[in-house]
């Protein structure tokens, strides 16, 4: 707790008062809420009203973020992990925390109020047009906050893994694992954020010969449904791409980008933090939409929940290529995508057009989070043992027994059997 009966000198300074005191009519009294999670939640849970597409209220809500839930429906309070650990690091050494009080006591802990979360694009956006929005912040504090965003970003919030499994026949198979380091989902907080998986395969001449979450050159992703794009556990075509967003619909069950009109969720394939299930008491506010959950390993492994993990599978059309393959995968983070605003672009209004303007000159460059790659070469011989390496027989059985035989170093992981 803060003392306030200790004597304390320094310049300008009355022995009986501390800095916020003297300077800010303040009496600072320690309240032990403030190093705890729940703190968050107070902004970081909100439900909004719904309305019909004629603006009236329905009497609905709709959980525009439950991310403090998510946070809940995790590993990290179990493990003492805080909101305030990631967004309001400590330090290690005792501070002094007022300029000027030579005689002031250093304080520990001490959370730094870095604040970084994941909306660079806004923080940009903000900074190159801070005079006509009345901010007077200097460019370096931005500047700072930008750096901080970025590495939480970059270092904080995916594990990015590319897995080549094999190449049977005219077809090469492959993993993207991406697997959720935060403590809630990612991405997490307003429903415009989103996550697009890019995954490309060239030939020893540079040569594209599958590409998926490309970006067009006003940043809309390539092959992305009108509507909206549903979650994919395998991916065999160029041009479909995966996203990991949480979409809104309105009351007649239709695509909105407008917060108002919110009153279902069409999709929520975000990936869940370590430790989240589909049996916790806040999972209401958070539900996975049925697609991902259809995902065998969405979130699960051998059907148990919680791994915070997702994979997914990019079955290549290879024909008769034979040669070297470089395939890269990256993970790209959109804070304000094109298309969440062609709804509210539609209307006019002083503040629409002002932002327009501000949106039409920013850098709308997706923030590229993390990246992995790999090259392989691919020859018929590899192809042919691969594709003879399991053997079934016999071709007809009357009494419904048939017998799988693996040779050299294959394993028989799954069976799968499909009708016709």
């Amino acid at each position: 707790p803060y003392d306030t009966t200790r004597t304390i000198y320094g310049p300008f300074q009355s022995p009986f008062f501390g800095p916020m005191q003297l300077y800010e009519g303040y009496t600072p009294t320690y309240s032990p809420h403030m190093d705890e999670s729940r703190l968050c939640s107070s902004c970081h849970t909100l439900l909004t009203e719904t309305a019909d597409l004629s603006g009236n209220l329905t009497g609905q809500h709709f959980v525009e973020q439950a991310t403090y839930h998510e946070y809940l429906n995790s590993d990290f309070p179990a493990n003492n992990i805080k909101c305030q650990t990631c967004h309001m690091p400590q330090l290690a050494s005792p501070v002094v925390i007022a300029n000027g009080f030579i005689a002031l006591t250093p304080r520990s802990p001490f959370n730094q109020h870095v604040f970084a979360g994941a909306n660079h694009f806004m923080l940009d956006l903000i900074k190159n047009n801070k005079t006509s929005l009345g901010v007077n912040v200097a460019d370096e504090r931005f500047d700072s906050t930008l750096d901080a965003t970025a590495a939480n970003l970059r270092l904080n919030s995916i594990n990015l893994n590319l897995l080549f499994d094999s190449a049977m026949s005219d077809t090469g198979y492959f993993r993207v694992k991406l697997e959720n380091k935060v403590g809630h989902k990612f991405p997490s907080g307003y429903p415009s954020r989103r996550v697009v998986v890019q995954f490309v395969v060239t030939d020893n001449a540079n040569d594209t010969i599958f590409k998926s979450g490309l970006f067009a050159p006003d940043f809309r992703v390539v092959g992305e449904t009108t509507a909206f794009e549903t979650h994919h556990d395998i991916i065999n075509q160029s041009d479909v791409p995966q996203i990991y967003e949480l979409v809104m619909g309105d009351v007649n069950g239709d695509y909105t980008s407008v917060l108002e009109r919110a009153a279902i969720v069409l999709k929520d394939n975000r990936i869940p933090p370590l430790g989240f299930t589909s049996t916790h008491s806040t999972y209401d506010t958070c539900v996975i939409s049925a697609d991902a959950m259809a995902d065998a390993d969405f979130n699960k492994n051998n059907l148990v929940e919680g791994t915070g993990i997702d994979y997914v599978h990019f079955h290549v059309p290879l024909g008769t290529y034979s040669g070297d393959l470089k395939v890269t995968t990256r993970i790209f983070y959109q804070s304000v995508p094109p298309k969440f605003l062609d709804e509210m672009f539609a209307m006019s209004s002083p503040e629409i057009d002002t932002f327009r303007t501000m949106y039409s000159n920013a850098d709308k460059t997706p923030f590229l989070v993390a990246t992995d790659s790999l090259n392989i070469t691919v020859t018929d011989i590899q192809k042919q043992n691969l594709q003879n390496a399991i053997k079934v027989y016999p071709s007809v059985s009357r009494t419904g027994e048939f017998n799988l035989q693996a040779n050299g170093d294959v394993k028989i992981e799954k069976i799968e059997i499909f009708d016709s």
